[in-house]
């Protein structure tokens, strides 16, 4: 909602495996998603979307960041060449807004696409 409100365009899936078949599709900029969820984690997910989608840059939320499966899943993402950031939940929309725009500095997107879990 936050997104769609400053004028982004902004998918939103409640099944990883739902956000990776549209990630193949639109390409997005940006994927934002929870770490832990059933079936493929949010860590898996970003790093499955990474590889169709290089320039897709990642934001990925916990309520739990310092949990062993959490910080085990990106230990072992880092070893394999992929850093993700972990923010704490819950996020202010301001934070989350100011998140985003330090990914991506002050480079104008043009019609930026991301998607949501």
């Amino acid at each position: 909602m936050v997104l769609c409100n400053q004028g982004f365009h902004a998918s939103f899936f409640t099944e990883a495996l739902q956000a990776f078949q549209a990630a193949r599709y639109y390409a997005p900029d940006l994927l934002i998603s929870e770490v832990s969820m059933p079936v493929l984690s949010g860590i898996e997910l970003a790093i499955k979307v990474q590889k169709q989608c290089p320039n897709c840059k990642v934001l990925l939320l916990s309520g739990q960041p310092d949990t062993p499966d959490t910080t085990d899943l990106l230990t072992s993402s880092r070893a394999n060449g992929h850093a993700f950031d972990v923010l704490p939940k819950p996020i202010h929309p301001t934070h989350l807004l100011r998140e985003i725009q330090g990914l991506f500095g002050s480079i104008p997107l043009s019609e930026p696409k991301f998607i949501g879990i």
